[in-house]
């Protein structure tokens, strides 16, 4: 290695104004990402904030107002619970912008509750928020298709590549200093954002940030390799272009819209609209039955409670009432266990389709390792529901016996925490998009040596 001819390199590398406008368009984008995707987070955590301020607020009013009748208490009573985005949330948003992060749940029937969520306007959720994952898996690859896809060709066509053909000996290394240098530009400039978000976002710099560090570095390389394999066919500079224009075309938007559009078609989730309505109907049919029967299943789901037998001369009462709800919960509960599994299902599909798919791929581990995926917020719902079921056992003996408030320990109710992420399929996303690069560079290679005309 001659530290003088790579500096010549660098030197005819950075002359270039497209070179320097390519790497600023990729800092500025960066930080703009760290801003933004920190800023929505930050939001996040406001609300959160908030919501447990109101919540102790709301029970101290609720306790004001209906604190001698515990069943018209609980009726208006709101116990919250809160998907805690993680430090790396703001790394890479995920679908923290459309799945609900905060819900507050009373003790009626939960299922008509746990997909309640903000309105948004469709326009803003169409476009998404802009974070570092963002920059790395869209504009990262343009700027890589940028400075190689001319790097031969544009000597071949303006007649230095003869000059030079006659004074190497060896034109695969010069081939290969002039992509060196690319690639460290890029990779300087990542690691510069990197490096940037574990300061500005405050993230530990523990083995996710070095899992992190190798899933970006990973994917930055098969655009590289993907660039040195088409380069290696030796056409022409506006060949180069668009053939590599169009697999980021196809590789990033075109094959992530087929690919939602067949999950659709073949995991469809009518059981959203069915659930609800079981739901209601499982409610709301029960006022016109016997109240017996209504009892009578509810005992078969809580046979802890028959020692609170039901006052048949009463025409209402809470227990009942309570009863009828969790009825409700039991009928839709088949309907919500089938579009969970049909989620789960085609959230699998999806990972097992992304091996041949990088972008996708990165994009889906990211959202992993920050908690903000489709499993995180599936999971977030079976807590919520867990929560609800423990505020239901604590609160029912005290409906049932027309209990006093007076010795109810509210400090246990206050908002709850749900945290977690998963790396279940890095390692799988590290040996697929592994084997990729190794793949197109030795198909490269491969080119570069058969064509006896270059060397």
């Amino acid at each position: 290695m001659n530290p003088t001819i790579y500096r010549l390199e660098f030197k005819l590398f950075f002359r270039n104004k497209a070179a320097l406008s390519g790497i600023l368009i990729l800092l500025i984008s960066g930080f703009a990402g760290l801003y933004f995707g920190k800023k929505f987070i930050r939001q996040q955590d406001l609300v959160i904030e908030k919501a447990g301020r109101m919540q102790q607020e709301q029970t101290s009013t609720n306790i004001k107002h209906f604190g001698k009748d515990p069943g018209l208490l609980l009726y208006h009573n709101k116990f919250s619970m809160v998907n805690v985005p993680d430090r790396w949330a703001a790394f890479a948003n995920g679908q923290r912008d459309i799945n609900p992060y905060l819900l507050p749940v009373t003790m009626l029937a939960v299922e008509g509750q746990i997909y309640d969520t903000d309105l948004s306007n469709p326009s803003t959720l169409l476009l998404g928020n802009m974070d570092l994952a963002f920059v790395f898996i869209f504009l990262f690859p343009l700027v890589i298709i940028a400075f190689t896809y001319s790097l031969l060709s544009s000597d071949q066509e303006s007649g230095v590549w003869a000059v030079l053909k006659s004074q190497s000996g060896n034109l695969l290394r010069l081939i290969w200093r002039k992509f060196s240098i690319r690639v460290f530009s890029i990779f300087a400039v990542a690691l510069v954002l990197m490096i940037s978000a574990l300061f500005y976002l405050q993230l530990p710099a523990d083995l996710r940030f070095l899992v992190v560090l190798l899933l970006l570095s990973l994917y930055l390389l098969f655009w590289f390799s993907l660039s040195f394999w088409v380069i290696s066919l030796g056409r022409s500079s506006n060949y180069n272009a668009v053939l590599l224009i169009s697999f980021w075309v196809v590789l990033n938007i075109i094959a992530p819209a087929m690919l939602n559009v067949w999950l659709t078609q073949q995991y469809p989730v009518p059981e959203a609209l069915e659930t609800l309505v079981k739901q209601r109907e499982g409610y709301h049919e029960k006022w016109d039955i016997d109240k017996s029967k209504t009892m009578d299943k509810f005992y078969q789901h809580y046979p802890q409670f028959k020692q609170y037998p039901f006052p048949a001369e009463l025409s209402f009462s809470w227990y009942w009432y309570y009863a009828m709800q969790q009825m409700g919960d039991d009928e839709a509960l088949p309907g919500a266990m089938s579009m969970s599994e049909k989620l789960i299902k085609r959230h699998h599909f999806t990972n097992l389709s992304s091996l041949f798919l990088p972008g996708i791929q990165t994009q889906l581990r990211l959202n992993e390792l920050a908690g903000s995926d489709l499993e995180n917020h599936l999971n977030f719902q079976k807590a919520v529901k867990a929560y609800h079921e423990k505020i239901r056992l604590y609160f029912y003996p005290l409906i049932f016996q027309n209990k006093t408030i007076a010795k109810v320990q509210w400090d246990k109710f206050k908002v709850a925490p749900y945290t977690g992420h998963t790396t279940g399929n890095v390692w799988q996303h590290l040996l697929s998009v592994g084997i990729l690069v190794l793949l197109f560079t030795t198909l490269a290679i491969y080119n570069f040596r058969k064509r006896i005309s270059l060397f």
